[in-house]
């Protein structure tokens, strides 16, 4: 138990420097007047939709607007996340829905809702960078399970099994999926919940990229039947609508998670931005245009950088991942002399590590943060340093 000056130990556990290995050497590039690409973190460029700017917004036409918002979300917006869910065939009732500032925020939440100190969450790898420290701040343990890159050869129930302890309460879903671009196939999704069922465990399901599919759309995870009883679902307006600074997102569930997830939210940051619930609300209701030009550029781009990296096009999503074994001196243990030498050539990538522990050698970079066009020269420069 720490006493002063000594801090919690899930605290000592997490860093802000995620991306932190390279920052010096990009900074000195910077200085030197050299132009970086930032394919390493997973901001979209485009700006949302024009009603849902933060310009948009307006005292005149929105009294109040600088005043707290409702816990539970402006009503407006909850009729609207409502009438979105309706639309896309999986309706959700209001009393279920909570609104959240942004993915991040509304998984930490969760986190404090569903998980007390020493539980642990099977987190299926390689994975979002945040989401290992969202658990481990909650003093709960986030067992890392090596999946994503094997799915197609791996006997994903029994890999589960192994990994279960009798401290096993949860496990976390992303799906289209950060870092790998894939989606999970239907068979997987009934492994899981066979797996979840039989141990009575919460299903977590990051839905960041629910809009971002680049194929077919499938039928949600959290909309199946038999997990209607144990999921909790949290979905973020940042990479379908460009709102990533806006920090709106909104969460749903079971009814006996949310009483306490609305609960948490109150104790954590009380309400969303107001001024952009308000922008979300027109993200939500007049962006469905905008979503299907996204889905295209970024489906293009997706599938170039796929090309120049002799991977499969990713099937949804803003990123891919990739072992970069085949671009390091012989006896490397890492990517480092890679990712080096792709910055050097002017592209940031994000170490493969943060990802996973098992991930040292692979790299992950995101093909949404520019224009088509300049995507193409990041990618020109990459073609560079993947020349040993």
């Amino acid at each position: 138990m720490p006493r002063f000056p000594d801090v919690s130990a899930a605290s000592e556990s997490l860093s802000t420097g995620v991306f932190s290995q390279l920052g010096a050497r990009a900074r000195a590039l910077t200085a030197a007047g050299r132009r970086l690409y930032p394919l390493h973190v997973g901001d979209t460029w485009m700006e949302p939709p024009e009603g849902a700017r933060a310009q948009a917004q307006r005292t005149s036409e929105h009294p109040g607007l600088h005043q707290y918002a409702p816990v539970h979300g402006l009503p407006e917006l909850l009729t609207a996340i409502a009438r979105r869910l309706d639309r896309l065939g999986h309706p959700v009732d209001k009393a279920r829905l909570q609104v959240v500032s942004g993915a991040t925020s509304g998984l930490s939440i969760i986190a404090e809702a569903l998980l007390d100190p020493g539980d642990e969450v099977l987190l299926p790898a390689p994975f979002w960078p945040l989401i290992r420290g969202i658990i481990a701040k909650r003093g709960a343990t986030p067992v890392q399970v090596p999946l994503w890159d094997r799915l197609d050869a791996l006997d994903v129930e029994a890999t589960l099994e192994a990994a279960r302890s009798p401290r096993t309460v949860a496990i976390y879903l992303n799906s289209p999926h950060n870092p790998t671009g894939r989606v999970l196939p239907p068979d997987v999704v009934d492994a899981v919940v066979r797996f979840a069922r039989r141990h009575q465990l919460w299903v977590i399901v990051d839905e960041a990229y629910q809009d971002l599919y680049f194929d077919a759309t499938p039928v949600p995870i959290w909309a199946r039947e038999d997990l209607r009883d144990r999921y909790v679902a949290c979905h973020t307006l940042s990479k379908s609508y460009g709102l990533a600074g806006a920090r709106v997102g909104y969460v749903h569930g079971c009814e006996a998670a949310m009483k306490a997830i609305s609960a948490v939210q109150a104790f954590s940051t009380y309400c969303a931005p107001k001024p952009m619930q308000v922008a979300a609300i027109a993200a939500l209701d007049e962006g469905d245009e905008f979503l299907a030009r996204r889905r295209a550029e970024f489906g293009e781009a997706g599938r170039r950088t796929a090309a120049l990296l002799g991977l499969p096009p990713p099937e949804g999503g803003t990123f891919l991942f990739f072992d970069a074994s085949p671009y390091l001196p012989e006896g490397a243990t890492d990517a480092m002399p890679f990712l080096e030498r792709a910055l050097d050539a002017g592209v940031m990538l994000t170490p493969g590590v943060s990802c996973g522990e098992a991930y040292a050698r692979w790299v992950r970079i995101c093909f949404t943060s520019l224009p088509l066009d300049e995507h193409d020269q990041a990618l020109a420069a990459l073609a560079t340093a993947l020349r040993r």
